[in-house]
């Protein structure tokens, strides 16, 4: 085996381990004989070939395909409303479809966030700068030297673990990555309405105090309007980032 393949698998190997450790708490290398290196390494090895679909996927879609999909998912979604039955029928349908509304909300952010950041350097830059998760990780420079798209992966790994339907989270990541772009955004609508999304899909849509959260039509109708402004203003502050970007690099 030459030494280039040689320095592959040692550097893999280590990765491996540190993936190991910080998964399961266990210092295991490829000297072990037990067969928990082979078996975790099959899952180490899964686990980096679900990232490349993932991010294979991202490259492939558009910021404005993800925008345009989330319109006619949110308008399908809306029509469900004129299907319901009976009250009972009536009553499920109502809060599963206005969890679904939070969802595809949620999708949205998540989706257009990551896909910038495998194809705007200058925001992913910003999101490592501005967000403390980010900001104050370690990275040895050998490491990053050995694979300069470490730094983009981490990023990716760490915005796939986040709930976009957490206000305070949706607020910090925009803001750190679009900056003075996200002044003003209004986000009291959207806390509402994730809040009673919690109480529906964490506690069979009753309150902390077990009280039972009646929906009508147009209580969803509301937060499908809510979400639906929102998403728009999101999109014109995205896209006015971007326009910023192109206007200075012209010459």
């Amino acid at each position: 085996m030459s030494a280039s393949k040689d320095l592959f698998f040692e550097i893999e190997a280590q990765q491996c381990s540190l993936w190991i450790y910080n998964q399961y708490g266990l210092d295991v290398n490829a000297e072990d004989t037990t067969g928990l290196w082979n078996e975790l390494y099959d899952e180490y090895i899964e686990m980096l070939d679900a990232e490349q679909a993932e991010y294979l996927w991202l490259e492939r879609h558009s910021h404005n395909q993800f925008f345009h999909e989330f319109s006619t998912d949110l308008t399908t979604a809306n029509s469900l409303l004129t299907l319901a039955g009976n009250k009972t029928q009536a009553n499920t349908t109502y809060k599963l479809v206005y969890a679904h509304a939070v969802t595809l909300l949620e999708a949205l952010i998540s989706t257009v966030v990551r896909k910038l950041v495998i194809s705007e350097h200058r925001l992913m830059l910003n999101l490592v700068t501005e967000y403390d998760a980010l900001s104050k990780r370690t990275i040895p420079l050998k490491q990053v030297a050995q694979d300069p798209a470490i730094v983009q992966g981490i990023v990716l790994k760490v915005l796939s673990e986040l709930s976009f339907h957490n206000v305070a989270t949706i607020r910090e990541i925009l803001s750190a990555m679009f900056g003075d772009h996200m002044k003003g955004l209004e986000l009291a609508d959207i806390a509402r309405i994730c809040n009673k999304r919690h109480d529906i899909v964490h506690r069979n849509g009753k309150t902390v105090d077990d009280e039972p959260i009646d929906l009508s039509i147009e209580d969803v109708q509301q937060a499908i309007h809510d979400i639906e402004v929102f998403a728009a203003d999101l999109k014109r502050r995205v896209y006015e980032a971007l326009e910023e970007k192109d206007t200075k690099v012209q010459p």
